[in-house]
């Protein structure tokens, strides 16, 4: 074997050794986000009185920074790097959320107080998840691997949503919600950690276009309207997360008041039904080698859809079986298109445009999120809870379009674009 293969083989190895070290990192500090999620919102009702306007302020903190600065943060991610980028916003984090149990224990907890650490907390999540999601194709250059590795990240992602919520109430409940900040705060700093002690060392990706930050901008959302495949991603990401948003916002309400479900029973029935979004992940391997990466993207949407509907259609005595159900067949479905569509994603782009790349599709997708929520809002209260739901289903329906597009069944094996 020639020295260069040696070589290529170890750097294989050291990559994927790399890439548990931030898989590992990151399962734990999804964890965290649930508690935080749950935390957060309940130390400012909790201990401070605050109200469900207060707490919407609290909610929208959090999110706001993707849409004041989702865009520029992928050419800052881009200029400082990606590693470094995830550090240090892990340990500001870190900081931010460990500072509102230390105000509390010393009695100057206050509602500023809240809001700051939840924008913070925003802002350095904008910067980390840009540069985590472009970071495992640095790690793994293998296109089979990579995807491998997208479906852990996801595995992890769906555990986080099946096992954290119930975690979460376990760690409140225990310990009260300003205490538990405390355990959300040491998960990012494993996360960070287990960054420290990746071997993997590489210089900020290189930025072709040097200019303006806008400038820079300009090029990452040129270069993904210019990719039919990002582009086919990136509509059916905003349909489907304005839909889910909507949905999203109104099934608790729709269960509860329309179905007649008690909030015990709701939550069990969609805590089992949650399990079937690692399914989901798991399967998506399967699914590709048989059908192909891009086919296997629209074969996962229809579930999503089936799922959402059948929950909406729920009735009588048969609703909370229902709504476990349709969760069941909307979560695998999920789990399956997220895989994928990361893993496309990473592989049609090269490494100098993959953070702006990101950056764009994050901006697009989850800015349309309080949109969703709102215009749900709008649509319940006008015409009622049914018709909201049954909008919202068709709004996700939407994203059949783009996903079984000809463009995507024809990509059913992709070849990794390393460089410009």
């Amino acid at each position: 074997m020639t020295g260069v293969g040696v070589r290529g083989r170890e750097d294989a190895r050291q990559g994927w050794r790399d890439f548990r070290w931030l898989w590992g990192g990151q399962s734990v500090s999804l964890v965290g986000d649930q508690v935080l999620m749950l935390a957060l919102p309940l130390a400012a009702t909790q201990a401070l009185g605050a109200s469900a306007f207060d707490v919407g302020l609290l909610a929208a903190a959090v999110k706001l920074p993707y849409l004041v600065i989702g865009l520029p943060a992928g050419v800052w991610v881009a200029r400082v790097g990606l590693r470094r980028s995830m550090i240090g916003a892990d340990g500001i984090r870190a900081l931010a959320v460990l500072s509102v149990p230390l105000a509390g224990f010393a009695g100057v907890l206050s509602f500023a107080h809240l809001m700051v650490a939840a924008l913070v907390t925003g802002v350095c999540s904008v910067f980390f998840q840009i540069a985590y999601q472009s970071y495992a194709p640095l790690l793994i250059a293998d296109s089979d691997r990579l995807h491998a590795a997208n479906t852990r990240l996801t595995f992890s992602e769906s555990m986080a949503l099946l096992l954290g919520p119930g975690l979460a109430g376990l760690v409140v409940g225990l310990t009260g919600a300003v205490r538990a900040m405390l355990a959300d705060s040491a998960t990012f700093l494993v996360s960070m950690v287990t960054l420290l002690l990746i071997r993997h060392r590489a210089a900020p990706v290189p930025v072709v276009e040097r200019g303006p930050v806008w400038q820079e901008v300009g090029a990452g959302i040129r270069f993904v309207l210019q990719q039919p495949l990002l582009r086919l991603i990136m509509a059916s990401g905003l349909v489907y997360n304005l839909g889910i948003a909507m949905y999203m916002a109104m099934v608790a309400i729709f269960a509860v008041n329309h179905l007649h479900l008690s909030p015990t029973v709701f939550g069990l029935a969609v805590g089992l039904g949650g399990a079937g979004f690692p399914v989901g992940t798991l399967l998506a391997r399967w699914l590709t080698r048989r059908f192909g990466i891009g086919p296997t993207l629209g074969i996962a949407s229809v579930p999503i859809v089936a799922g959402l509907a059948t929950t909406v259609c729920a009735f009588g005595g048969y609703a909370a079986v229902m709504v476990s159900v349709g969760t069941f067949v909307y979560g695998a479905g999920s789990g399956a298109f997220k895989t994928n569509a990361l893993t496309i994603r990473h592989l049609v782009t090269p490494d100098h445009m993959s953070t702006r790349a990101t950056a764009v599709h994050r901006f697009v997708t989850w800015g349309v999120m309080p949109v969703g929520a709102v215009v749900a809002g709008l649509v319940g209260d006008r015409f009622g809870l049914r018709v909201a739901m049954v909008t919202s289903v068709a709004v996700v329906a939407t994203c059949l379009v783009p996903s079984l597009s000809k463009p995507m069944r024809r990509a059913k094996s992709l070849t990794r674009t390393a460089a410009a």
